[in-house]
């Protein structure tokens, strides 16, 4: 069962961290600015994509 768990986990991060832009970008902030600054691009992200 943790075999199944672990292996389900790390599939999942290798599916979902994709390189893009807005993870480029969420990078680059999170460095020069921290968290609010990344969390800000996330969200301006979000925002944009629902619209």
């Amino acid at each position: 069962m943790l075999t199944l768990f672990l292996t389900a986990a790390a599939l999942g991060l290798i599916f979902n961290a994709a390189p893009g832009a807005v993870f480029a970008e969420t990078v680059r902030e999170g460095v020069r600015g921290g968290f609010r600054s990344a969390l800000a691009v996330q969200i301006g992200s979000l925002v944009g994509d629902a619209t």
